[in-house]
This record gives C-alpha cells, structure tokens and sequence, in this order.
C-alpha cells in the first residue's frame, strides 16, 4: 500500500514560512487600491479573492478589472517571492544531525508528498538536494 504524506502551511512555518494570517497581513501591506483590501477583507481566502478579480476581469475585460488584476497578482508574486528568496537562502534545511531524527529521513518513508503549500521551500531544499545523503533512507 502506498504511502502518503499531506503538508499544510504547518510544515513550511518550521523553516520561518508564513501561516495565513501572516499572508494575509503582507498582502493587505502591498495593495495600494482599497476596494482591493476591502475584497481581500471580505473574501474567505486570498484564493478567493483572486479567482473573483480574475472572473471579473474575465467578464467585463475593463481597465479598471485589468489594473486591480494586475494590482493583485504583482502582490501576491512578491509576497511569495519574499518567502521564497528567505527559503532559497537557508543552509541546513537540517534541525540537528542524527541521521534517525532528520527531516529527510522522515520525508524519505513516503511513496508521495502533497503540499498544499504555495512556497517553494520543499522544491528548493528536498527536490533539489540529494536527499538521500546523510539519510538512511527507507
């Protein structure tokens, strides 16, 4: 039987990624539009409030629905972006160094990872390192 490991925003938060609220007060930091951080304040998610901007822009392709679109999604790049570049910085994505108790080693006992996490950290420090060094593995 397959083994399957599901991450929330949890996982990242140990290497200093942003929970939603943390998100949430970022990208209400970047919007200069108010009815743009009205939208957000109202919306469930900032999901949410994107798929509304991007069906708006999709209905009446206005100038006013392309520049809050675009408004949004340049402050959702950069929040992310930020969180990333912090993430691509990191030099042991290690805790410690015996090799039973690393997160490799753990990360390693899955047949698939899912994440529902829209940084990039598991990309640039589990896809992209030989996660196998240093790891007993299965």
């Amino acid at each position: 039987m397959a083994c399957i490991l599901l991450l929330g925003a949890g996982f990242s938060r140990n290497w200093g990624g942003w929970l939603t609220g943390e998100v949430f007060g970022d990208l209400v930091g970047r919007l200069t539009d108010p009815a743009l951080v009205a939208l957000l304040n109202r919306a469930s998610s900032f999901e949410e409030a994107l798929a509304q901007l991007q069906n708006e822009y999709a209905r009446s392709a206005s100038v006013q629905a392309q520049a809050q679109l675009t408004e949004f999604q340049t402050a959702v790049t950069s929040t992310f972006g930020e969180m990333n570049t912090a993430f691509s910085k990191i030099v042991d994505f290690e805790f410690q160094n015996h090799s039973d108790s690393m997160v490799r080693t753990f990360l390693m006992k899955f047949d698939a990872i899912f994440t529902l996490n829209q940084d990039l950290l598991l990309e640039l420090h589990y896809l992209n390192d030989n996660i196998m060094l240093g790891s007993p593995g299965r």
